[in-house]
């Protein structure tokens, strides 16, 4: 199977700002720029007392290495570093060019962390830990009547989703064409083939800021009983092109809960935007 067709272009660096991840910079850094404002002679502040921004830093950083789906080793082992670097007896003092160089490398490890190692499993989960109504009852409904949908299927639902919930269309658009690349023209789900069908063709649609069509793909009558919101009337056109696109990324989203449950954690995360869907 070729790159274009792999759930490997899905991977995208994480665009979300945990709290945490701030205070990676601001107090390694921090303690460095106190370091120098307090390092002249007459300071009555040892300005290796600041170096403990950069060893709660590397704490932080190893926090946020853990809860990641990947574990990233070399941020997870930055607390033993700092700790033989600012706490451990030295032949060297400890000074705030060493801060500077160890800051500025917690830094790089933030910002790798974030493009290598995906998001964290915590991000937003905090209300969020378990599905709620009406979504829960709805993946429930489908896991019941759309039982046929592959492991791999569900991924690809699950990252189409979360793409076009972070507003990144085009991606989006890609991902459902790989799938529909997958699935061939015998897919088990004809449904779930026109979910990403609408994700394609709305994606594109979107990133091009176009206008909507006059013909465009949708699901029909006889798909209702497993669609999150009631079809309009067909002579009601804008309503129908909205709803479809409703309808296919909340299919995705119930189909990607039943499917793929390593995804979980990243539906958790989008269940907000999948809630508004409910009452668009």
């Amino acid at each position: 199977m070729s790159d274009k067709n792999s759930p490997c272009i899905l991977q995208k660096p994480d665009t979300f700002l945990h709290p945490l991840e701030l205070a990676v910079p601001v107090l390694s850094l921090g303690g460095v720029l106190l370091a120098m404002l307090f390092s002249g002679p007459e300071s009555p502040i040892d300005v290796r007392y600041f170096a403990a921004g950069c060893i709660i830093s590397s704490f932080i950083l190893a926090y946020l290495a853990w809860i990641r789906p990947r574990k990233d080793i070399v941020a997870l082992t930055t607390p033993i570093y700092s700790f033989l670097f600012f706490v451990a007896p030295s032949d060297f003092a400890v000074n705030f060019v060493l801060e500077l160089l160890y800051a500025v490398s917690l830094t790089i490890l933030l910002i790798r962390l974030k493009m290598r190692f995906g998001a964290a499993t915590e991000y937003g989960l905090s209300r969020e830990k378990t599905l709620e109504e009406p979504l829960k009852t709805y993946c429930e409904t489908i896991s019941r009547q759309a039982n046929d949908i592959s492991p791999g299927s569900g991924h690809y639902a699950a990252v189409a989703f979360a793409r076009f919930a972070q507003g990144d269309y085009r991606l989006a658009a890609d991902v459902a064409d790989a799938a529909l690349a997958e699935m061939g023209n015998n897919s088990p789900s004809p449904v779930l083939a026109t979910a990403f069908s609408i994700i394609r063709e709305q994606g594109l649609l979107l990133e091009e800021s176009a206008e909507s069509p006059a013909e465009f793909i949708e699901f029909s009558s006889q798909d209702s009983d497993v669609l999150a919101r009631s079809l309009p009337p067909a002579n009601k056109r804008n309503d129908c092109y909205e709803v479809s696109l409703d309808n296919a990324l909340l299919f995705l989203y119930a189909a990607a809960w039943t499917a793929s449950l390593k995804d979980r954690p990243l539906l958790l995360t989008g269940q907000g935007f999948a809630q508004k869907l409910f009452a668009s």
